[in-house]
C-alpha cells in the first residue's frame, strides 16, 4: 500500500468501493433483488488500526480436502470503525494535478452525483450531475489510484489524477457506448469496452503511459474477467454450463490470439455441497501469479476465496467468511489491494443498515470502514457496482 493511500487511511480514522455486459448484470441484479434491502456494492479499500478484542471466527462451510483448509480466521468483536459520507457540498475536479485518489463512490442507488476522495477531499466527477445514478456504475480507478475513469456522455474518460492527461474514448457509432472494462495490477493497462446496450462488444487494450492503443480480438463469444500484467485477456465463454459452477474453464489469450489457451479449473473436491464457483469474480493473484476465484452459495452469498495456480490446480482455500444464520448480513468479494483481499459485507439488521469494507490481512479479518447502505462504490482497480 503506497503512502498516499496510507496518509488517506489515517486521516479518515482520525475523524472518528459495468453493467456493459448483460452475463455480469443479470448476474448482479439477482444478489440484488435478494437482499431485499439493498445490494452487496463495491467498497474503499480505507484501512485503519483495529481497537479491540479479538475472537475466532470458525468457518461454517465444509473446507474440502486435507490439506486445502482455509485460513482460520480472526475478526474484531466491537472494534469502531470510521464512517465516510457525501458531504452536503462538494467543489467539482478541477483539472490538473489533484493526487491519487482513494476510491469514486456514490451515496445511494440513484440521484447522487458521483465523487472522488483525495486524501480528506470529496470533488465531483464531471458530467455526474447530468445522470448520477446510472453514470456512477460506470466509474473506474486504476490500482494506483492515479487514473480515473468515468462516463461523457455515450463515450468515456480516463484522467491522470496526478497530472494533466486525458485520454477520451468515443464510441465507434451512433448509439453505441464505452465504458472502462478491467485493469491489469500494475495500473499500465485498461481493457475498454464498445458496446451497444450489452451486446455486440468489441474491446481495446491502452497502454496508459504511452497512450497506444490496441484492437483486442477476444476468443469467441467470449466474456473478460481480468488482465495479466503481460497484456493477456483471462475470459470466459458465455455459453458455459448454467449455475451452480464446479468446474470452470477459462481461456487466457493474448491481444491478437482469437484461440488462446484453456485453463481447466475444477473445484469439486474442494467446494461444499451447496457451494459454486463465482466466474464473475475471478482476480490476478498479484503475488503468485495464478488466480484468486470467488465462492459461495448457489443463491450467489460469498463464503470465500480460493487460490488457483496458473495451471487450473487448486491450490487452497484461502479464507472462509462468517455466515450470518438469520441472513442479517451478506458478503462480496471486491478485489485485491496492498491490504490483501477485500470484501464488502452489507448489514441489514434494524438499525444497523450499513456497508462495511473488511480486509484479510494474515488470520485477521479487519473492519476498514462503514459507508452508506446503498452506496455505488468503486475501489481502485475495479469499476463500481
Amino acid at each position: 500500500m503506497n503512502d498516499d493511500f496510507r496518509n488517506v487511511y489515517r486521516e479518515l480514522a482520525d475523524d472518528a468501493r459495468n453493467y456493459s455486459d448483460p452475463e455480469r448484470a443479470l448476474a448482479v441484479g439477482r444478489r440484488r433483488r435478494r437482499t431485499l434491502l439493498a445490494a452487496p456494492a463495491l467498497a474503499v479499500a480505507v484501512a485503519v488500526v483495529a481497537v479491540g478484542t479479538w475472537v475466532t471466527v470458525r468457518p461454517s462451510v465444509p473446507t474440502g480436502t486435507p490439506g486445502n483448509q482455509a485460513t482460520e480466521v480472526t475478526t474484531a468483536a466491537s472494534s469502531p470503525v470510521p464512517t465516510l459520507s457525501p458531504p452536503p457540498t462538494a467543489p467539482a475536479l478541477p483539472p490538473g494535478a489533484v493526487g491519487r485518489a482513494s476510491f469514486a463512490y456514490a451515496g445511494c442507488r440513484s440521484g447522487c452525483p458521483g465523487l472522488a476522495v483525495v486524501g480528506d477531499r470529496q470533488f465531483i466527477i464531471p458530467g455526474q450531475e447530468r445522470n448520477p445514478g446510472s453514470s456512477a456504475m460506470l466509474l473506474s480507478l486504476s490500482p494506483d489510484g492515479r487514473w480515473l475513469g468515468y462516463p461523457a456522455g455515450d463515450g468515456y474518460v480516463v484522467r491522470d489524477l496526478t497530472g494533466t492527461r486525458t485520454m477520451a474514448f468515443p464510441p465507434s457509432e451512433s448509439g453505441r457506448r464505452t465504458a472502462a472494462w478491467v485493469w491489469s495490477a500494475d495500473s499500465k493497462r485498461l481493457l475498454v469496452s464498445d458496446f451497444r446496450e450489452g451486446n455486440d462488444n468489441t474491446y481495446t487494450l491502452v497502454d496508459v503511459l504511452t497512450g497506444s492503443r490496441t484492437p483486442a480480438v477476444m476468443p469467441a463469444a467470449g466474456t473478460p474477467l481480468a488482465l495479466t500484467n503481460e497484456g493477456e485477456i483471462v475470459s470466459r465463454a458465455r455459453d458455459q454450463q448454467p449455475e451452480p459452477v464446479r468446474v470452470l474453464t477459462l481461456t487466457v489469450s493474448a491481444i491478437g490470439d482469437a484461440t488462446g489457451r484453456s485453463v481447466t479449473i475444477d473445484a469439486s473436491a474442494i467446494l461444499a455441497q451447496n457451494e459454486s464457483l463465482f466466474p464473475g469474480s475471478v482476480l490476478v493473484d498479484p503475488d503468485a501469479g495464478g488466480y484468486l476465484l470467488g465462492v459461495g452459495t448457489a443463491d450467489g452469498i460469498s463464503t470465500g476465496v480460493l487460490r488457483v495456480a496458473a495451471d487450473g490446480r487448486v491450490v487452497e482455500r484461502v479464507v472462509d467468511l462468517p455466515r450470518d444464520t438469520r441472513n442479517r448480513e451478506f458478503w462480496n468479494v471486491l478485489g485485491v489491494n496492498g491490504d490483501g483481499l477485500l470484501f464488502s459485507r452489507q448489514t441489514n439488521d434494524t438499525g444497523r443498515q450499513a456497508t462495511t469494507v473488511v480486509a484479510v490481512t494474515g488470520k485477521a479479518l479487519r473492519d476498514l470502514v462503514a459507508l452508506p447502505h446503498e452506496s455505488i462504490v468503486a475501489v481502485p482497480g475495479a469499476s463500481a457496482r
